[in-house]
């Protein structure tokens, strides 16, 4: 991750437009098992589909920056062209490593 949200993000973009699942699954937090093993998969899938670029764009293009909920969250929400929530980017700061983790997208 990155010293930064948007550093994380700016990250995960270049690593979607890579059509890199593996570096971009390496972005997202560890799960209750010490395995980013869902990422990784949901991340592969998305590649055989051939959408890893289409979905850089749309977080280039679409992402806006929401209001944190508390001290070391940060997430954006990803518009539709109707101004309705397509999705979500939730981030939280790892404070072990010092640098921000996808949570959830």
């Amino acid at each position: 991750g990155g010293k930064t949200p948007e550093e994380t993000v700016q990250m995960f973009i270049a690593a979607l437009r890579a059509n890199d699942d593996h570096a971009a699954a390496q972005l997202f937090l560890l799960d209750d098992t010490m395995s980013r093993t869902k990422w990784e998969k949901r991340l592969t899938d998305l590649k055989a589909q051939g959408i890893l670029v289409q979905m850089a764009d749309d977080i280039e293009k679409n992402a806006k920056e929401t209001k944190p909920s508390y001290e070391g969250d940060a997430g954006y929400e990803l518009l539709n062209d109707d101004g309705t929530v397509g999705a979500i980017i939730d981030m939280e700061f790892n404070a072990f490593s010092g640098v921000w983790k996808l949570q959830s997208f």
